[in-house]
């Protein structure tokens, strides 16, 4: 067997990396902070071109024995080209994507801003389908670039989607204020009964998480968002304006370690971290991951709380 299986670092290790990022954020001023994302991004760069590197032969490999990625099945993708080793050009995963979906499958990606909501909010934004940039990935803004995507109309948490049930995915997100609500393309996951993977990133960057937040609301032990409603612009793909409310969530409440919450409180049947070729990957079952994370939920065991 031919692949590399090390350790991921412990979740004390992930904890820690996000206390010193915020702190960084509170202390250092501007450019010093750019300056030392330049100079962790050269470090990232030397650790990432020291692993082997993944040809397509091996990300088929992964995509359907790992991540048990099927034909037909909605796909929802975390991704950072960065974070891994390529062999080939970056969008060619794009196209392995498809492949692996099939022409009934769908895939969908996040398609977020720059800042986290609440800042990015701030700024009185509008917000094109068309024309925002996304800020999630370089696999992301290809993905949202390409003829036939759709894109869910929400300044702050929106995606695009590719494939026969790109429109039903993303129709609605802008009628709650609620993003990852009944509305929401992120629950509508559940509805499908998607899959969903992260290349590249742990469960870290797994945004369903939040669709219990908003299913449970006020029963939710802990309550998310600014109280604040904003009503931001934001233009649909036919030019037409609409006023779109939201909240946004708290980042002072967003100090949890969703890693952490999948190995303790979740079976590895239904969401999985997983590392091959030294290389970050995880899969999750959307539906079942909804209805086990509710149950936690109700128990008082959250992603925040672990």
């Amino acid at each position: 067997m031919d692949r590399y299986r090390t350790r991921i670092p412990p979740f004390q290790e992930d904890e820690a990396r996000v206390r010193v990022t915020e702190v960084v954020k509170e202390v250092l001023p501007r450019g010093w902070q750019l300056r030392l994302k330049q100079i962790r991004y050269r470090q990232l760069q030397r650790r990432v071109k020291a692993l082997p590197p993944l040809n397509k032969s091996r990300f088929r490999q992964i995509l359907q024995d790992d991540l048990q990625v099927q034909p037909g099945e909605v796909l929802f993708v975390h991704s950072s080209v960065d974070h891994l080793h390529l062999d080939f050009p970056f969008f060619h995963m794009l196209v392995l994507l498809r492949e692996a979906v099939g022409v009934e499958g769908t895939l969908v990606f996040p398609t977020y801003p720059e800042l986290d909501s609440y800042k990015h909010l701030l700024t009185q934004p509008v917000f094109d389908v068309r024309k925002s940039p996304s800020y999630s990935g370089i696999l992301t803004e290809f993905a949202r670039r390409q003829r036939g995507a759709k894109r869910s109309l929400h300044p702050a948490k929106s995606v695009c989607a590719l494939g026969p049930l790109a429109e039903a995915l993303t129709a609605t997100h802008h009628h709650s204020p609620y993003p990852y609500d009944r509305c929401s393309p992120y629950y509508q996951l559940v509805t499908y009964q998607a899959r969903i993977i992260g290349v590249g990133v742990s469960t870290n960057r797994l945004a369903f998480v939040h669709t219990v937040d908003d299913a449970l609301k006020a029963d939710f032990p802990v309550q998310p968002y600014h109280e604040r409603r904003f009503r931001v612009k934001c233009i649909d793909a036919a030019g037409q304006d609409h006023w779109v409310e939201t909240y946004a969530h708290n980042m002072h409440k967003m100090n949890h370690n969703v890693r952490r919450y999948m190995a303790l409180h979740v079976p590895d049947t239904i969401c999985q971290d997983i590392e091959r070729y030294g290389m970050a990957f995880f899969r999750a079952d959307a539906a079942r991951l909804f209805h086990h994370m509710i149950q936690n939920a109700q128990k008082g065991i959250t992603i925040y709380t672990v």
